[in-house]
């Protein structure tokens, strides 16, 4: 699956909203790990997201559209 068809988010949405959610803060720890010197930023980000809580997820805004191709909706 390259994207997420318009009609599978309709009848998935919630389960779609908190995968974008979390592809969303997987993208945002990455980001900050690339930017520590120092680290191996593949071990320390795998070592964080294993540390963050669901309940402490960052919503993704509006205008966010995922690296990942697999998580955008159908015309993103």
């Amino acid at each position: 699956m390259m994207t997420i068809s318009k009609d599978e988010y309709i009848k998935l949405q919630p389960y779609w909203d908190f995968q974008r959610k979390k592809e969303y803060n997987k993208e945002q720890l990455m980001y900050v790990c690339e930017h520590i010197a120092g680290v191996d930023e593949n071990t320390f980000f795998e070592e964080m997201w294993a540390r963050l809580e669901e309940e402490n997820y960052l919503e993704p805004p509006e205008h966010w559209i995922p690296k990942n191709k697999k998580f955008r909706i159908e015309g993103e």
